[in-house]
Order: C-alpha cells, then sequence, then structure tokens
C-alpha cells in the first residue's frame, strides 16, 4: 500500500493559542466568571476545609524518582473545583481526590518523559498560556494570577499543570507524530463513509473520558463519572471539567472531539447518540475502555459541501381549524400523525386511513438557498421522511415532511480529511504510550 506523507497536523492543547474555530467553540462555553455568577456562593471560599485525608503533610504517592506530596494534592484539588464550578464541600473533594491524585501521577510520569527527551517549557511559553486561558475564561483585566490569589488557588500549581500539558503535547509530537502516515486508500475509505452518510445526522460531542486501566480501580472511576455528570447538569461548566479530569487528547480544548457520526464511535455511545438532542449531557457511558461523558453541542445533516446549496424535495399536510375544533386538540392530533408515519410512501394512505381531515400537498423541489430562513432552518437537518413538530398558523395546523434531498457539489478537502484522521490515530496512540508508562513505572500510593 502507497504511503503518503502526513502533513502538519498539530496537536493542539487549550493553553496554545486557539484557531478561530477553536476559538468560537470556546466561546460558547461558559467561561469561569460566567459560572461563578451562576451560584449562589463562591465555589472555592475561605471557609472551606480541606478533606480530612489531607490533612497531614506529607508523601502521598512516589513515581519514580519523583514524589507528589500532600500539598500538590491540595493545591490542584483547589484549581479543579475553581476550574470546573463545582461547590467546594467535603463530598466533591472526596469524589475529585482519586483522579486528581491519578492525574498529578501522569503527569509527573509525562515531565519524566520530556526529561529524557530533553524537552525544556520557556516561562515564555508559560506565560502565553496563562494569558490565553484568562482570555478564555474573560477573567477581569487578563490577570490570571491575581484572580487565582483571590480564590486562594496556588499560582505555581496552574504553573505546573500548564508545563506538564505542554511537555506532552512536545512528547507526541516528536515521538509518535513521525510514526503516522495516512495512505491515499484511507482518505478514499473515509470519503466513502462520508458520501454514504450524505443526509444522515452528525452531531458535535465534547466528551470527558475516564479510563479504567485495572479493576480494581472501576468503583472510584465510576463515582468520579457519575459525580462530574451530576455537578455538570446541575450547572458546572463541561469544558472545565473536562480540561481538568478527562484523559483523552480532546480535554485541552474542553473535551472538543468535533462532529461525530453514528459508527465513528463505540456501540455504547453510538447508541446514546441517537436519542440525544443539542444540549443535552449524557453518560457516564461504560465501554472497553473506560466512562464516557457527552455534551451534545449542536446536530446538523451531513453535507459533503454548502448547506445552502441542498435542495430538497417535501411534502406538507394541513389541517384548518374549525368552531368545533381547539387548537390544543388538533396539535395532539398532529404529534400522534407525525409519530405514526415512518416514511413519505406511506404518508397519503396514513392520512387516508386514519386522518381524513388532513390535506396532502406535494411542495417539489425547494433549494434551501432560495426558501424563506423560517422553512429552510427548519427542515435543513431532517432527514428523509421526518417532519418537524407541527406549526400553527392563523388558519390551522401545518406539518411539513422531507421526502427526498439532493447534496450540494462535493467540496471536500482532502488534506483535511488527511489532518483529521492523523489526529485520530495520534489520540489512541498517546494513550497507548500512557498506558505503557504507567505498566513500566514504579508508582507507590501512601494515601489511604
Amino acid at each position: 500500500m502507497k504511503k503518503t506523507p502526513l502533513l502538519a497536523f498539530v496537536l493542539t492543547f487549550g493553553f496554545l493559542l486557539p484557531s478561530a474555530a477553536q476559538a468560537q467553540r470556546a466561546n460558547a462555553l461558559p467561561s469561569m466568571m460566567e459560572q461563578q455568577r451562576r451560584q449562589s456562593l463562591s465555589p472555592f471560599s475561605e471557609t472551606s476545609s480541606p478533606a480530612p485525608a489531607l490533612l497531614d503533610n506529607g508523601i502521598v504517592a512516589v513515581v519514580n524518582d519523583s514524589i507528589v506530596s500532600s500539598v500538590d494534592l491540595r493545591s490542584r484539588l483547589a484549581l479543579a473545583i475553581l476550574s470546573a464550578g463545582m461547590p467546594d464541600s467535603p463530598e466533591i473533594q472526596k469524589k475529585l481526590l482519586p483522579q486528581t491524585l491519578r492525574t498529578l501521577i501522569d503527569e509527573q510520569l509525562q515531565m519524566q518523559e520530556g526529561k529524557r527527551l530533553e524537552i525544556t517549557i520557556s516561562d515564555a511559553d508559560i506565560q502565553t498560556a496563562m494569558n490565553q486561558i484568562a482570555a478564555d475564561n474573560q477573567i477581569p483585566g487578563g490577570d490570571m494570577a491575581a484572580f487565582l490569589r483571590h480564590h486562594h488557588v496556588s499560582l505555581a500549581t496552574m504553573k505546573a499543570q500548564i508545563r506538564a500539558a505542554l511537555t506532552w503535547n512536545r512528547v507526541v509530537m516528536r515521538e509518535i507524530r513521525p510514526r503516522i502516515d495516512i495512505g491515499e486508500d484511507e482518505i478514499n475509505a473515509e470519503l466513502q463513509r462520508m458520501r454514504a452518510s450524505a443526509g444522515k445526522q452528525e452531531y458535535l460531542v465534547s466528551e470527558i473520558f475516564l479510563g479504567v486501566d485495572k479493576p480494581e480501580d472501576e468503583p472510584e472511576v465510576q463515582a468520579l463519572a457519575e459525580k462530574l455528570v451530576e455537578q455538570i447538569k446541575g450547572g458546572a461548566v463541561f469544558g472545565a471539567a473536562a480540561r481538568q479530569f478527562s484523559q483523552g487528547l480532546g480535554a485541552s480544548t474542553g473535551g472538543d472531539i468535533g462532529w461525530i457520526q453514528i459508527g465513528q464511535l463505540a456501540p455504547e455511545i453510538d447508541k446514546a447518540l441517537e436519542t440525544l438532542q443539542k444540549g443535552d449531557v449524557a453518560g457516564p457511558l461504560r465501554t472497553a475502555d473506560g466512562y464516557h461523558i457527552l455534551g451534545i453541542r449542536d446536530k446538523r445533516v451531513v453535507a459533503l459541501g454548502a448547506m445552502k446549496e441542498m435542495t430538497v424535495r417535501l411534502e406538507q399536510i394541513f389541517r384548518p381549524f374549525t368552531p368545533t375544533t381547539e387548537k390544543e386538540t388538533l396539535l395532539r392530533e398532529a404529534a400522534i400523525l407525525r409519530r405514526t408515519v415512518s416514511d413519505c410512501a406511506s404518508l397519503k394512505g396514513t392520512l387516508a386511513s386514519s386522518f381524513p381531515l388532513w390535506r396532502w400537498q406535494d411542495l417539489g423541489e425547494v433549494k434551501l438557498a432560495d426558501a424563506p430562513p423560517w422553512l429552510a432552518n427548519k427542515v435543513a437537518p431532517l432527514a428523509e421522511g421526518q417532519s418537524r413538530e407541527a406549526m400553527a398558523t392563523d388558519r390551522g395546523a401545518l406539518m411539513v415532511f422531507v421526502c427526498g434531498r439532493t447534496m450540494p457539489k462535493e467540496t471536500v478537502n482532502k488534506e483535511t480529511l488527511r489532518a483529521a484522521i492523523g489526529s485520530e490515530k495520534m489520540d489512541l496512540l498517546a494513550r497507548r504510550q500512557m498506558r505503557d508508562l504507567r505498566k513500566n513505572a514504579f508508582i507507590d500510593v501512601r494515601l489511604k
């Protein structure tokens, strides 16, 4: 199989300057400041007390020739709680403690690997990252140091987290990226899959992934996953929680894993996606590797070109209001009709047999660019055979069904596909390398 060298796809972390698309996604997430305004209490206050297990100073873990101290763990726990917008309580601390310690252990391994490869991170790199975090989170005056001091969180703790993230980024780019080649056959296969998926739903997904490397870790990881879901549904910031706790490479960009279609992820995740709507949070979902928490930021129909160039074939049904038919009654009947119709081929027959007072009309081919915005917005995301909820007009109830679709001319950039495939492979290999580092390391956890 002929291979083509992988073009520059860059493993970017949220600490680095994001692309325009990444910036747009980040800005769509609640910031630290916005999250605090939502809560009646600051997520980290002077009255908070550390978890009892952390009261004594000492060593909580040995990682090869490095240590993690109780001071390190207390400080990181405080940063995690502040960043994720969670209430600072003994219960939350207890739930977050095991994963926070695991993260610190992983960072020690990452720093050790960086040292072995003679990778260094400058103070200027860290300051650039700090400035970006302040901008992304709308910190007043852009002064992250002052913000952390105000909330009694160590600046050194955040700098250590950034240094580890940037170090691991460079380790992955140096050690893993050169081993990845993307063949033309892989690009063509992905393009064929996209063509086959045209007109189907895809989902803009954020993910928190918590791995289970050993059976004995299962209870703690599951408990953390359940607590994170509870907190996120209660208003905690999904992206901030992902940055602090997720073990996927997307963690650094708030868990963003991009547009996903059914069949791209594990079957357990596919099954959940089919039931989710924009704004939903799902999980924790157990797969072979661990637990996944999903946040659905948007949904759309797959198109290989500009959506406005899509043409849809529409059929409409209508029932007028009468003096003896109340609006609510008619809309309830419309909901039943919508659930009854499974495809456009059976629409006219269903009306004739069960809903004879409804009128059918063929609207023909409609180009979305030429349709009224209200209509284009309603039908663009629909799969064939589907309709949106009935609309009430001044004369009656109306439903529009999508009965065919002509996709716009293909405008897929193969180099974009190459980058996406490469990033997916790099994510997988980076996870494997971390598992190998843990497996081969001497790790002595002393926290009981």
